[in-house]
């Protein structure tokens, strides 16, 4: 009997081995504008050709980062393991992985007087300059979460920092709001609290290439996307559920 059992877990465990290793990885899911998240950051960098993921150590943290329960179950095993990465390679060298190219980020403003000639709100440049921007953060130490194993999130290989190289320069010096608008509009600001004018300006932007790793900058290393800014809409309140007004930047 226990010879019966041995053959039986031997003959379970070959079949195991001979599943394809792309029903190991997960399926492809929709795509929309999102909060930066490292992985999917990190994930779009590789897939548009910033970085060797043919290099086993580069495939092996991009399995960690992007598929965490699947590195966390089958990393151990070196037989398992190699399958998934040969498929994680294989995959993103004929683009059949799919990735994020839309992000949004939330910036603070401040705004100015209003000018009720122009019916204009300016963005107070003392506080709040976007003028000629040539470059957004898009994540930066202190905005990471955890992973699947509920560590924090981290890279031995890849840098920390991620910024978005615009390919066009960026100026927002306020927006358009009609004169018989201001008056509730400063009310709602008000009842928010808001007495030093501020608001939230979500940036929507479309990653359309990656420089991959800068070690340039200050010696300090970062990730660097190539992209442009979609639009900018500006809420009163930070959960982002007031809007005050938008600006159209480019065409996606």
């Amino acid at each position: 009997m226990n010879r019966f059992i041995a053959a039986l877990l031997i003959v379970i465990y070959s079949a195991c081995l001979t599943v394809p290793a792309s029903a190991l990885l997960p399926q492809d899911v929709g795509e929309g504008y999102a909060t930066p998240t490292y992985p999917e950051m990190i994930q779009t960098m590789l897939m548009m050709n910033g970085g060797d993921i043919t290099n086993v150590k580069v495939a092996d943290e991009y399995g960690r980062l992007v598929y965490c329960d699947l590195y966390k179950k089958d990393y151990g095993n070196d037989v398992v393991w190699e399958k998934v990465r040969d498929e994680i390679i294989n995959r993103a060298q004929k683009k059949k992985e799919y990735f994020r190219i839309k992000y949004e980020i939330v910036s603070v403003f401040y705004l100015g007087r209003y000018d009720f000639d122009k019916q204009w709100f300016p963005i107070d440049a003392n506080k709040s300059p976007i003028e000629n921007v040539g470059s957004l953060s898009l994540m930066s130490a202190g905005e990471y979460s955890n992973d699947c194993a509920g560590q924090p999130i981290y890279s031995s290989l890849f840098p920390m920092v991620v910024d978005l190289q615009l390919n066009e320069p960026l100026t927002i010096e306020g927006f358009k709001i009609p004169k018989e608008k201001v008056d509730r509009l400063i009310v709602r600001m008000e009842e928010a609290g808001d007495v030093d004018r501020r608001v939230y300006g979500r940036m929507r932007v479309v990653v359309d290439g990656a420089k991959g790793i800068d070690y340039s900058q200050n010696n300090t290393a970062r990730v660097v996307l190539n992209g442009k800014v979609i639009s900018v809409d500006f809420f009163i309140d930070p959960d982002l559920t007031k809007p005050m007004a938008s600006i159209h930047v480019n065409n996606e």
